[in-house]
């Protein structure tokens, strides 16, 4: 059974959400993270580590989620330079099909 994450957790995976969707759109100079549209963010709750999912076009993958793994320190210490947190968690991107297997089911359906 998965614990409810407390509301301090869910302010602050808002506050990585956020942060992280600005440090995307103006602090990152290669082009292909230009593409990179951040869905959710899961700290855990001692703030030791947080899942940040994420999005790009299907043919972009590849390239994208090597780069956004490389560029974790980079973006784990701008966080810690903008959040007022005792410890910034350590990033990790995972990729999330949700939306693509949405947007797929909503083709086919209209298709019928």
């Amino acid at each position: 059974m998965q614990e409810q994450p407390s509301y301090r957790v869910e302010r602050i995976n808002e506050l990585i959400h956020r942060e992280l969707v600005m440090l995307l759109k103006t602090a990152t100079k290669d082009p292909r993270l230009q593409a990179v549209n951040i869905t959710d963010v899961l700290a855990t709750r001692d703030l030791s580590s947080a899942k940040v999912f994420y999005t790009v076009p299907e043919s972009e993958q590849a390239i994208v989620k090597p780069l956004l793994n490389k560029a974790s320190g980079f973006f784990r210490s701008r966080l810690s330079k903008t959040l007022d947190l005792r410890h910034t968690p350590a990033l990790k991107f995972i990729y999330d099909s949700a939306p693509n297997t949405g947007a797929r089911i909503e083709d086919l359906l209209s298709k019928l």
